[in-house]
């Protein structure tokens, strides 16, 4: 099994484009993106209408010309109008199990709270880990945006990211399992940002240590392999990935789940 990962393109459509022609060239299994896919630059009014035409329109199209299949979750800049994908546009992997053949992918695409004004895909940690200050915010409900003027009092009213981990569906066996999470576990490595200051899930990482998939794959913290040196670190038993984005470029791993060590990192 043979995939191809990255994450992080926020609707810049050369990456798109550069990961389908890597796709072409090292002919992977499957590709796998780890969120944060679509832009959510218009207005807030238009916000999830807009990126579900995108979803319909110019990401169904390109997923249907993908070099292999293709396997996706949503992140935090994501509305949840676009987890509901129409026919075509890959396989939206959120919060369900998705077999790749003798190994299974367990996607989840909530994450702990952050200084964004996005809530759609945000949820409170049982074991927070820092506290950030919150201006107004916006969340969708059936699709139609509203302000959030207290986002701790919205995000404490959800369930937490412990919980709706704990109620994901459980793959066949988790040591022939990727777990593919767009918020990093925290303190790993994986989550490092600017000012060497690690900003990922406690959840998260309380999860992957309990049920030790053998690799999980994350994004939303574009500089942490920039800052660490490295993609890849070790997460209790579990092998963890971060792709990274570049600002002018893709940054894309190639991964065989069987040898996680033996990854190569593209960065065209």
């Amino acid at each position: 099994m043979r995939l191809l990962f990255a994450s992080d393109f926020h609707g810049t459509h050369a990456f798109f484009e550069q990961f389908a022609a890597l796709g072409k060239r090292l002919k992977p299994d499957v590709l796998l993106l780890g969120g944060d896919l679509f832009s959510n630059a218009a207005p807030v009014e238009d916000g999830p209408a807009s990126q579900r035409r995108a979803a319909e329109g110019w990401f169904r199209e390109w997923c249907e010309a993908a070099p292999a299949p293709v396997y996706w979750i949503a992140g935090n800049h994501e509305w949840r109008s676009v987890t509901d994908p129409p026919a075509g546009a890959g396989t939206y992997a959120g919060e369900r199990v998705v077999p790749l053949g003798d190994w299974d992918l367990v996607g989840f695409s909530f994450c702990s709270p952050t200084p964004y004004w996005l809530l759609d895909h945000e949820r409170p940690e049982e074991s927070p880990n820092r506290h950030e200050p919150r201006f107004r915010c916006y969340a969708s409900e059936a699709g139609v945006p509203a302000p959030v003027e207290d986002a701790e009092a919205w995000l404490a009213a959800r369930p937490t990211l412990a919980s709706l981990l704990r109620a994901l569906p459980s793959p066949r066996d988790w040591r022939r399992t990727v777990f593919m999470a767009h918020n990093p576990p925290f303190d790993t490595g994986l989550d490092l940002r600017y000012g060497d200051r690690p900003v990922g899930s406690t959840d998260i990482l309380q999860f992957i240590l309990a049920r030790k998939p053998a690799v999980s794959l994350h994004g939303h913290i574009h500089e942490a392999p920039l800052l660490t040196g490295s993609p890849m670190h070790l997460v209790g038993s579990t092998v963890g990935f971060n792709a990274g984005r570049a600002r002018d470029r893709l940054r894309a791993l190639s991964i065989d789940p069987e040898h996680p060590a033996d990854f190569r990192l593209h960065a065209d």
